[in-house]
């Protein structure tokens, strides 16, 4: 399975929202973790299932305290949550203050989750820079996806952290763009600035600005989920992603093993 990690430069662009959207419609196994040093927003916006109120204390720094006795699956699941409507969490920490307690957990953390047999991971990381503490993770990821919004500083700050991602990240990158869905010229002016940039940025997409479709993820939705912007535009964006992910990452091209396979001369 594979680590799928999503962040921003600066602001509120809704990277929580997304994952959260991202991971009701992902189409396997997904376990949503919240890696924002900001402090966690699912535990006070999400229920559990029957409206049940999730439990803060247990999450990332359970986990950290628990790591001590190494990492996989089963340690990642017993500290993860589940949301009403079946999204597993793994809930992150309450304040910026607890991040200091995370230990070397950052580095470890992000290598499990790409290899967590369970499912794939989305990682919601929050707001990123080159000192950040949950770069590891960053750097872990199978696919970095980068969000903003259309606003001329939003796209300067989006600027700024890619060019300083491609020296720290292997991962393929991708941007994502909310913005009101009549905004096309703007979201175009978005494609033109990553078109004149030397960073390969493979992968973009548009996604619906919409503050309706955004309440049910915020505890506060109304009529058809299914009917707004937001999962319409997120339908598309969330089997796409799911679908860069699923292949096996590509193998580095051994010469000496392509000429002489393996088995062949006896």
């Amino acid at each position: 399975m594979a680590l799928v990690a999503l962040a921003s430069g600066k602001g509120s662009p809704g990277v929580t929202t997304a994952g959260l959207v991202f991971g009701a419609l992902w189409p396997r196994q997904v376990l949503l973790a919240e890696c924002d040093p900001a402090g966690s927003d699912v535990a006070i916006r999400m229920t559990g299932p029957g409206g049940a109120a999730l439990n803060s204390d247990r999450g990332l720094v359970s986990l950290a305290a628990a790591s001590r006795k190494g990492l996989g699956d089963e340690v990642i699941l017993a500290h993860s949550q589940q949301l009403d409507g079946g999204l597993d969490v793994l809930l992150g920490v309450r304040s910026p203050e607890q991040v200091g307690g995370m230990g070397g957990l950052w580095h470890p953390l992000g290598i499990t989750f790409n290899q967590m047999q369970h499912g794939d991971v989305l990682a919601d990381c929050g707001r990123i820079g080159a000192s950040s503490p949950q770069l590891p993770v960053i750097q872990s990821a199978r696919l970095v996806v980068m969000m903003c919004t259309a606003t001329g500083s939003s796209v300067a700050h989006l600027r700024e952290r890619l060019a300083s991602l491609v020296h720290h990240v292997d991962a393929q990158l991708a941007v994502v763009v909310v913005a009101d869905p009549k905004q096309r010229d703007a979201v175009k002016q978005v494609w033109s600035v990553l078109d004149a940039m030397s960073v390969p940025v493979r992968h973009r997409w548009h996604l619906a600005y919409d503050p309706v479709g955004a309440a049910f993820f915020d505890g506060r939705g109304h009529g058809r989920l299914d009917k707004t912007p937001l999962i319409r535009t997120a339908t598309e964006i969330t089997a796409e992603l799911a679908s860069l992910v699923a292949a096996p990452p590509p193998q580095d091209y051994d010469m000496a093993n392509t000429a002489f396979p393996p088995g062949e001369y006896r």
